[in-house]
């Protein structure tokens, strides 16, 4: 079973369908949920570094280029080794970010907010939240840019 596969299965069991890549917040997207799920504890084998929008993944997007109806479909017939703790663990993933989970700045903050404090060894709300505009200052633009953090910084736990 190759990587993608496994990454379309994921993405079936967490009702996002088929990657579609067309669109630029979508690769953003997929990108964030996978180091948030990998960061959950859920590995699926990507490693990720700091690039513009936070966590970035090569061989992630290159697997996501990849995917077409034939490998995405054929992926949802696999049966993982205990199939049900598998599922159990990502619907509580799934859960943790509820409707965020197709909120792309959130996202993106999210991630970065994370990868940050492991990185760079940074905690507290605003340790973590200067860090993240000196490393990302085109967020200073957002109308409610300390919301989304504090959110952020209040939901980072759940996926530690």
């Amino acid at each position: 079973m190759k990587q993608k596969d496994v990454l379309c299965k994921v993405f079936d069991i967490l009702e996002l369908g088929k990657p579609d890549m067309s669109e630029f917040d979508n690769r953003i997207k997929y990108q964030k949920i996978v180091y948030l799920l990998q960061a959950s504890g859920i590995s699926l084998g990507y490693g990720f570094n700091w690039y513009i929008k936070g966590p970035y993944s090569s061989p992630l997007a290159h697997d996501l280029y990849e995917i077409d109806d034939d490998i995405y479909e054929a992926s949802k017939k696999i049966v993982f080794i205990d199939h049900d703790n598998i599922v159990s663990e990502m619907k509580k993933f799934q859960n943790k970010l509820g409707d965020d989970i197709d909120n792309i700045i959130y996202l993106e903050i999210l991630a970065s907010l994370h990868y940050i404090s492991k990185a760079y060894g940074k905690s507290g709300f605003n340790n973590l939240r200067n860090k993240l505009l000196e490393v990302k200052p085109n967020l200073r633009e957002i109308d409610n840019i300390d919301e989304i953090i504090e959110k952020a910084h209040n939901n980072i736990k759940k996926f530690n």
